[in-house]
């Protein structure tokens, strides 16, 4: 989390001062996973810089945003979870793409599976009003 922090402060300054920016943070639904508890504290800590970055964004023409890519098959969601890193896209992108200038919320990926990005992008606008 430190680290994402020392990155955004960097560049959120320059992004501001051009008028436009995507900050697009990794955050995870990880939860009753004690074996995970240190992951899943600095998701949370990742999620609570972004919600409370939102406010200071309004209006600048930078958004942050976290995005959940879900279960994944990955070395770290190992052979049994639900989905495939396929999956991630559209839902992923979406942060990058929105333009309504909002910022702190939750793009959970999965919610996109099957979609066109285009289809993705109509669906975003009204889930994440």
């Amino acid at each position: 989390m430190v680290a994402v922090a020392h990155i955004c402060y960097r560049f959120l300054p320059r992004m501001i001062e051009k008028g436009f920016g995507r900050v697009i943070n990794t955050s995870s639904g990880v939860k009753d996973q004690p074996e995970l508890s240190a992951y899943a504290a600095s998701k949370a800590a990742l999620d609570k810089f972004v919600q409370d970055f939102a406010k200071t964004l309004e209006g600048t023409g930078v958004m942050m945003n976290l995005m959940d890519p879900g279960w994944l098959r990955t070395d770290l969601g190992g052979p049994n979870a639900p989905n495939s890193v396929e999956t991630v896209i559209p839902g992923a992108l979406l942060g990058a793409l929105m333009d309504d200038g909002k910022s702190g919320r939750l793009i959970r990926a999965q919610d996109y599976v099957g979609l066109t990005l285009d289809e993705a992008i109509g669906k975003a606008n009204l889930l994440l009003k």
